[in-house]
């Protein structure tokens, strides 16, 4: 299994026209199809995904490749919303594609979706059809030479630190975020033609070790994004 790095999507600062449909305090739309790599990032990412059932969410979870995964029946979708942390998946099993996935987005759904410096041309895929592109050298990471944490021993900057990112109670609840975040992630670049309309939500996952995460949703557009880093 791939180990799935810290990293966490924000920026600094933005304006957003946040989308409301996963809702983390109050969720509405609470059946969400988990596809993992490998079961055992259920125990890895215990934390993420137990405080997403504790607020009402009902989660599925299933292997990538499961041959009988689909996200609709009879022309009607089982979930609300579909999680990839699968970021090494080659081909997705069951009814599931790139096309699948797009029409279950564009049809107003969630998607959350997690990959690393490993990621698959399939994932990098997804990635492209939302407006983000991963840097072709798995090896490359942002770096700040300013913001950069002084704690970090390495020497080489990609351990960023930043407390400037949006003050939402629809995304971090009620609870002011005092300490700074620390940043550490793969290189990307955003597509703003295709970002305009769709809606970002910042998800935090402090000690999780995620890679990149971000959540889509088509159902509120109006997005303007001056700048975003991962970690």
């Amino acid at each position: 299994m791939s180990t799935l790095q810290l990293i966490f999507l924000t920026a600094i600062p933005f304006l957003a026209t946040l989308c409301s449909s996963f809702s983390p305090e109050h969720p509405t739309d609470p059946r969400i199809l988990v596809l993992l790599d490998d079961l055992a990032i259920r125990s890895s990412h215990s934390i993420f995904l137990n405080s997403l059932q504790s607020r009402g969410f009902d989660l599925d979870f299933k292997l990538a490749d499961d041959p009988k995964i689909s996200l609709h029946r009879y022309s009607q979708y089982l979930y609300d919303g579909l999680i990839l942390f699968s970021p090494t998946v080659e081909r997705f099993g069951g009814s599931i594609d790139l096309a699948a996935i797009m029409d279950f987005v564009d049809a107003g759904h969630d998607l959350i979706m997690g990959a690393n410096s490993s990621a698959s041309n399939l994932i990098r895929e997804i990635a492209t059809e939302c407006g983000v592109d991963f840097d072709e050298d798995p090896g490359a990471m942002v770096i700040d030479h300013i913001s950069y944490a002084v704690s970090d021993t390495d020497g080489n900057l990609t351990l960023i630190a930043s407390a400037e990112f949006i003050q939402s109670e629809v995304l971090w609840g009620s609870k002011k975020i005092e300490a700074p975040v620390l940043l550490w992630g793969i290189g990307h670049s955003s597509n703003t033609t295709i970002m305009c309309w769709v809606s970002w939500m910042v998800i935090v996952l402090l000690s999780l070790r995620l890679d990149w995460i971000w959540c889509i949703s088509f159902e509120h557009c109006g997005v303007s994004l001056e700048s975003k880093t991962t970690i």
